[in-house]
């Protein structure tokens, strides 16, 4: 019969990298709070009938959380066989609280001291043996990372029995308890991390210094990605071009239909082609983000960031799900389950899209090399922009009721400051590279086929060069004059962003079949700004749109997300081809004025009529005296 073992922990405990090495397979680790979202299992690659579940980080069985439900959940009705309680060495106190209110569930436990080498390294002594007689349960000291005591570990694991134990101290006195234990069980030194934490912590979260060096280190990770993969990435888009060259003449000389050889050439090898040349920035983009992940800046950058989006009415706890989206917006949704307010959960999934990608950054790459002479300060704008847009629409949630209770206490866990593991680093890559390639890759080259045959096909038939008589024209035409105001009003823009529903890398796919000369689908650079913006801000990808519906849970929720993010990537991509109006013709300019005016006219007077004015002194600065009583108020 199989064996259940659950790894139960504090968020940041190593509760995955564990896993990891149990289970010989891979799931994402990162040196900061709320990276395994829901729970995985593996077979323990010793043994394939004992099956090892990873659960969602929590501090408290007291449920407030998506995550923290879902552990409780499955704990009550799948009581695993045994529970490894994962214990971060270096942060006892912290993790001891969980470890009281595991005891008293009285399941098969051990429990694991993870990081003991670092522990050893720095010259701290704990005394398990002690901490095992005051609990209760026998007490492992490992290190999931150097495999230290890992294969004991499981041994012990599957002799445990059930805990019996008198211990019983009220949640009024545990941490007290703990506090008092600890200091006989552990002979504390500070480390060299803490002491470098705490000087780097001075520099890096200053309130005056932490922001400016926060959008430093975002401008180096777009520069290096568009530099470095846009480089890479150009070598590869010219030898995909001239397999297609050589593969259309092989073709053609050997007398095969048109519609063939397009298909071959056009759609399949350039389709591949606009996935491969992708690579490279998105190699570079997640490298420098799992240096960030693994650093613990990521922690930093959400504290330094907390307190700008609450001055937009938006909690801090909203943080960590975008900064996650910046990788995937899939795993970005996911991540909101750490949010306990309901309301604030909600808000989040429809503002985490906002954040740029992996898919839109290689997008807004491809951009700035085709329009902007590849500046990578384009690309790094558009995190900046969803940041603001963040911000603003979400004041803008705050104003519906059912989003006005979303701000709640934010508690942080800074983890301390380490260099990055190059193989969680090298593992992190892997994954992406595979998750590109088959999820990304497909979508994007199915999305290619069908568009060369609705370019290529009408009611007639094969139209070969008749591309108003196509499906894809009649499509692309029905939709222009939606995107008419936002500066891109044509029928091959209107299709590319129809694509980017399915893949956004099909977005770049899209207008490279649809024209060789893509720059004359816009009047200036503004318009091609406003289409990047609305590609940022619009309802993310199909897979993205899936995870969303099934965390709201609500139908009616799930249409006014798409609507509201529709709306705000509209306005913005609105306002951005106003502005280049006004800039490059100034008859535009007045004309904004003068509607402006207008409009802020007859906003004024139904403010006015609604008071019930009549125009006094106070108003008018004339002689008339006030017709409105006025209101005394008393305490």
């Amino acid at each position: 019969m199989n064996k259940n073992i659950a790894l139960i922990g504090n968020p940041n405990c190593g509760k995955t990298t564990l896993f990891n090495t149990l289970t010989g397979t891979y799931q994402k680790t990162g040196n900061w709070t709320g990276v395994t979202t829901e729970k995985k299992e593996g077979f323990y690659k010793k043994d394939k009938s004992v099956i090892i579940t990873d659960l969602p980080g929590l501090y408290s069985l007291d449920a407030k959380s998506e995550d923290e439900r879902a552990v409780l959940k499955f704990i009550k009705n799948s009581p695993p066989s045994v529970i490894i309680n994962v214990l971060d060495g270096t942060n006892l106190e912290r993790n001891l609280y969980l470890t009281l209110e595991l005891i008293k569930l009285r399941l098969p436990m051990v429990i694991a001291v993870n990081m003991y080498d670092d522990l050893i390294k720095n010259g701290i002594k704990l005394n398990c043996e002690k901490l095992s007689k005051l609990l209760g349960v026998k007490v492992l000291p490992v290190s999931a990372l150097k495999k230290l005591n890992i294969d004991a570990l499981i041994s012990v694991a599957l002799k445990a029995k059930p805990v019996i134990n008198n211990l019983n101290v009220s949640k009024n006195y545990a941490f007290q308890w703990i506090e008092t234990n600890v200091k006989e069980i552990v002979t504390y030194k500070q480390t060299k991390a803490e002491l470098f934490t705490l000087k780097a912590d001075g520099v890096l979260t200053h309130k005056i210094f932490g922001l400016p060096i926060f959008f430093a280190v975002i401008a180096l990770v777009y520069f290096l990605s568009m530099k470095i993969g846009g480089f890479f990435g150009g070598y590869i888009d010219k030898y995909f071009e001239i397999t297609s060259e050589k593969l259309n003449v092989f073709l053609t000389n050997n007398n095969c239909p048109k519609w063939v050889v397009g298909v071959c050439c056009k759609a399949v090898i350039q389709g591949i082609g606009t996935v491969a040349s992708f690579l490279p920035q998105i190699l570079v983009l997640f490298a420098l983000m799992a240096v960030i992940e693994q650093s613990g800046y990521a922690a930093r950058i959400a504290f330094i960031l907390d307190r700008f989006f609450r001055a937009f009415g938006l909690s801090g706890k909203s943080l960590l799900p975008m900064i996650v989206s910046c990788g995937c917006t899939v795993s970005g949704v996911m991540a909101t389950r750490v949010i306990e307010n309901k309301s604030e959960r909600r808000a989040t999934v429809f503002l985490a899209p906002f954040m740029p990608c992996g898919a839109k950054t290689a997008v807004f790459g491809w951009f700035s090399y085709e329009f902007f002479g590849g500046s990578a300060l384009i690309a790094t704008s558009m995190y900046f922009l969803a940041l603001f847009s963040v911000g603003v629409f979400g004041r803008i949630l705050k104003k519906f009721k059912a989003f006005k209770d979303s701000e709640s206490a934010f508690i942080l866990e800074m983890p301390n400051l380490r260099p990055p593991s190059i193989k969680d680093v090298l593992s992190v890559l892997i994954e992406k590279i595979k998750d590109f390639i088959f999820k990304a890759g497909s979508t994007v080259l199915l999305v290619s086929v069908a568009l060369f045959f609705l370019q290529n096909f009408g009611i007639k038939g094969y139209v070969e060069n008749n591309v108003e008589e196509s499906f894809l024209f009649f499509i692309g035409n029905a939709l222009k004059f939606i995107f008419e105001p936002l500066g891109f009003g044509n029928w091959q823009a209107s299709v590319s962003v129809l694509s980017g529903i399915f893949a956004k890398e099909a977005v770049v796919e899209t207008l490279r079949q649809v024209t060789s000369a893509p720059e004359t689908l816009f009047y200036s650079k503004f318009s091609i700004y406003a289409f990047m913006a609305f590609i940022l801000l619009s309802p993310p990808c199909l897979a993205s749109l899936v995870t969303a519906k099934r965390e709201l849970n609500s139908k009616k929720w799930f249409i006014f997300m798409l609507l509201f993010q529709f709306t705000a990537g509209y306005l913005v991509a609105l306002l951005i081809n106003i502005i280049g109006l006004m800039v490059i013709n100034s008859f535009y300019l007045i004309l904004f004025l003068i509607v402006g005016i207008i409009i802020l006219s007859i906003v004024a007077l139904a403010k006015t009529k609604k008071r019930g004015c009549k125009g006094c002194i106070n108003c008018t600065g004339g002689n008339a005296k006030c017709n409105i009583k006025e209101k005394r108020f008393t305490t």
